[in-house]
């Protein structure tokens, strides 16, 4: 029988800076918020402004070519909902890579029962 090579862990790509106190944990959970809050805050002025090429392509996805009608509110909220949560969750996934943020979250319960 031969030795059984262990592998090279390569995520996180940043070992040094992982949550493992509570300074760093709220330092990596700010960082997280701060960027799903700037991609969420950035898609609202986009679409509050007419003339850009997200509020036309939206725009004519959702009503067509009539330029007499505008975005509603609901579907601007609706839209500012789905960015927010579909950036969540990609800035997660590029903070486990980076970071191995939120690895912490999978570990087995020891009595094999979650309450």
């Amino acid at each position: 029988m031969g030795k059984i090579k262990t592998q090279k862990r390569i995520l996180p790509l940043i070992p040094n800076f992982t949550a493992t106190t509570v300074l760093r944990a709220f330092i990596l959970n700010a960082l997280a918020i701060a960027a799903i809050a700037t991609l969420t805050i950035e898609m609202r002025v986009l679409l509050d402004e007419r003339k850009n090429d997200v509020y036309s392509y939206l725009h004519k996805w959702l009503i067509g070519d009539d330029e007499n009608i505008y975005l509603t509110e609901r579907q601007k909220l609706i839209i500012v909902f789905l960015t927010a949560f579909v950036g969540a969750i990609l800035v997660y996934h590029i903070m486990l890579v980076f970071f191995g943020y939120g690895r912490g979250m999978l570990v087995a319960c020891p009595t094999g029962t979650y309450t």
